[in-house]
């Protein structure tokens, strides 16, 4: 096969996989690692069509694999990228958008939703570029010869509960303002317990049933959607139909982000480096990665820099964590995502380990030539389709979109996660009204990702079960 010709496949695949990044993106419940599941779901039937299609290129069935990879990587890389949208304007977030929804949705009551799309993009956008750097020192500290890796992996639970103490100790006026921190540290363990019944398979099995079969899809899986959608999405919808704001006119032009460079950068770089390091550690999730990054956001800037810079992190942290999962998988050669375990399955025979510093393998450069492809059209998608969804709320009263909204989200977790998806998303909504109601970060809700970790790794969740 010439070059040409793998050029224009490349590009071809890697558009293909931005169009259902686009999907997957702006449609709240569909995630990329759906769309992974169902490629290798039907995987058989695909090779059929693409052979078919493709037939005046005679491509092999192990390079068809390859360039099905390019499509989900396309698709992933897209998703980081456009998934703010309807966390901003909808308030309808995924695990990796679910903190920023607050400070989005602060800024789209200010008429500056747009500003939170920009911003974003400008996160996840320099996070690329500043992970693609990155990739050379990650695979001499990670790999051979430091095997950072192999250190990092049994300090994950200190790790995690030295970030929430941290969290839990800046709630109240005071380090002697008890009350909050014990409302705080109540509320992190509430969640958490809810999330390790969502995460531990037992007891739910026996219960789930959708009426749109997710052949392959785990039911902790696909209990995550109306976890992350109750706790922080219908809450806070339901928190602003009290406050009956009205949506002003959203500004589209000649938008500035209102942060000056110093704190882009901070933001770019505080978000690129926990999200690498996310990437790496087994089980834990870009969301809580967030965690880290509020930790490092200076005290003397104003509410509005402080969500900028926020946003910009949290962007960061999803695209470099969706890089660094690529790269892990050829240098530790294990899957942290759906979407890496369907680029492990589809070129199992194929992947070859970086073990030599400068004998990068073949695939790894087609997948990294498919994430800057990707990653630079999802830029500019991502502030067209803001400008587009911003212009949604000139037209309709925010009361009405709000309840459309919360109705569609119910009938998302009814057909995705069947009735037991309901149930969870009620529980979650209740657990998700208790931070604004004390004046409390809901930061601390994300205990129901890093609870169930902590236990996981200390090995206490077996007990835990029993218990149950």
């Amino acid at each position: 096969m010439s070059p040409l010709t793998i050029l224009f496949l490349a590009i071809l695949f890697t558009f293909m996989g931005i169009c259902l990044g686009i999907v997957t993106g702006l449609i709240p419940g569909i995630h990329v690692n759906t769309i992974s599941f169902m490629i290798i779901s039907s995987l058989s039937g695909l090779l059929i069509f693409a052979s078919r299609l493709l037939s005046r290129f005679g491509l092999t069935t192990s390079e068809l694999l390859i360039f099905l990879s390019m499509l989900v990587i396309g698709c992933l890389i897209t998703h980081t990228f456009l998934n703010f949208i309807p966390a901003t304007y909808f308030g309808a977030p995924e695990g990796e958008t679910a903190l920023s929804v607050l400070p989005a949705h602060r800024m789209l009551l200010e008429g500056r939703g747009y500003e939170a799309v920009k911003a974003s993009s400008l996160g996840s956008f320099a996070a690329l570029f500043f992970s693609l750097l990155l990739i050379l020192p990650a695979r001499m500290i990670m790999g051979d010869p430091i095997n950072l890796y192999d250190r990092l992996v049994p300090l994950i639970p200190l790790i995690l509960f030295s970030v929430v103490f941290l969290l839990v100790l800046q709630e109240g006026r005071s380090l002697l303002d008890y009350k909050p921190k014990l409302i705080a540290a109540g509320l992190f363990f509430l969640s958490g317990l809810l999330g390790f019944i969502i995460l531990s398979p037992t007891g739910l099995h026996a219960y789930a049933w959708t009426p749109i079969e997710q052949e392959g899809l785990p039911i902790s899986s696909m209990m995550l959607f109306p976890m992350f959608t109750g706790l922080f999405g219908i809450s806070n919808l339901l928190v602003s139909l009290m406050d009956e704001p009205d949506i002003p006119d959203q500004k589209t032009e000649d938008v500035e982000i209102g942060l000056d460079k110093k704190g882009q950068l901070r933001g770019i770089i505080n978000g690129s480096l926990s999200g690498g390091l996310v990437g790496w550690l087994p089980g834990i999730t870009a969301a809580a990665a967030t965690t880290v990054t509020s930790l490092f956001t200076p005290d003397d800037l104003s509410q509005e820099e402080k969500s900028r810079e926020f946003i910009i992190a949290v962007s960061a942290v999803d695209t470099a964590c969706a890089i660094f999962t690529l790269v892990a998988l050829f240098i530790i050669l294990r899957a942290r995502s759906g979407a890496m375990q369907a680029v492990l399955e589809l070129n199992e025979a194929n992947i070859q380990g970086w073990t030599s510093v400068f004998e990068i393998p073949s695939l790894f450069l087609l997948l990294l030539f498919s994430v800057i492809i990707s990653g630079t059209v999802a830029h500019f998608l991502t502030l067209s389709l803001g400008k587009t969804f911003a212009g949604i709320h000139k037209r309709i009263e925010y009361e009405k979109i709000s309840k459309g909204i919360i109705i569609f989200l119910l009938i998302l977790m009814f057909l995705l996660s069947g009735p037991l998806g309901l149930i969870v998303g009620v529980i979650s909504t209740s657990i998700g009204l208790i931070p604004p109601l004390y004046g409390l970060r809901r930061v601390h809700l994300m205990g129901c990702i890093i609870f169930p970790i902590m236990l996981f790794f200390l090995e206490f969740d077996k007990y835990l079960i029993e218990l149950l």
